[in-house]
Parts: C-alpha cells; structure tokens; sequence
C-alpha cells in the first residue's frame, strides 16, 4: 500500500524533471545577458583587443545551413578563429549549430558567445587548415562578459 502511494508521486516527479529538461534543451540556455554589438567592426575590435589575431587573416566563412547559407558576417581573427555577427536571433542559433556540429567525434569547438556574436574556434576539428593555432577564447569572458563554452 506505501508503494502504490508513493508511486504516483514519483511518478510525476519524473515526469516533469524530463519536461523541465526537455525544455532546457530545446531553448538553449539564455542569451539575454550577454553583451552585444552594433556592428561586426564593434564586435571585432573587442576581441581584437583580446586576442592575438593576425594582420592579414584569410578570408570569412560562408556558413551554410539546410535552406542554403545563413545570413551572417564575420571576420577571421587566424585560420581556425573567426568573429561572426548577426541581425537576428534565428541566424545566430542556426550559425552556432552548423558550427557545433563540426566537432563531431573528432574534436571539440570553442565558442565565446555575445548576445548576437559570437567568436569561434575550430582548431581541433582542421577544418580546412593546415596546422591551426587554436586561442583561448575563455581570455574574453571575464573582460568583454561572454559565455565560453566548449563543444565535444
């Protein structure tokens, strides 16, 4: 008789722990305190302020997502480190996707993210370069306020 009491208790316990974790999931943690930019020369001079990028780096990404490439700029900071900005919430989340999914099971990508920016690194996953030299991009959370964080 205790069981069966406790049981539906439980029962619904669960319930709205998965819920509650299904949401989380599904929204992403929040972005809303995060710093943001006008522009991607905004942007870019905040982290150039930081890191150590090169003089003459290659040219931008073009990130492609399923409906064909997503509306962003950016600016590579080295071969594997590029500053992204973007007009909208949904450009952002799906650029941060495609971005993410590049890890695979062969390494991680780093992000620093802002509000509607963010810097990405993608040194161990060599994508398209030949010997990258990856940054620390947890440098630019305590003085520029971003969210590092790492993609396995």
């Amino acid at each position: 008789m205790l069981l069966n009491r406790r049981f539906p208790v439980n029962a619904l316990f669960l319930a709205l722990l998965v819920g509650v974790c299904s949401a989380c999931t599904a929204t992403g943690p929040s972005i809303d305190g995060l710093p943001s930019y006008s522009s991607l020369e905004d942007a870019r001079q905040a982290v150039a302020g930081h890191l150590d990028c090169e003089e003459d780096p290659p040219l931008p990404t073009a990130v492609m997502g399923d409906e064909g490439q997503i509306p962003t700029e950016s600016v590579k900071c080295t071969q594997s480190v590029e500053i992204f900005y973007f007009e909208s919430p949904e450009a952002r989340d799906d650029a941060y996707a495609v971005m993410a999914d590049a890890a695979g099971s062969d390494g991680s990508v780093y992000f620093a993210e802002g509000r509607n920016w963010f810097v990405v690194d993608y040194s161990d996953v060599g994508v398209g370069t030949v010997d990258p030299e990856p940054l620390d991009l947890s440098a630019l959370s305590d003085p520029l306020g971003t969210r590092y964080t790492e993609v396995k």
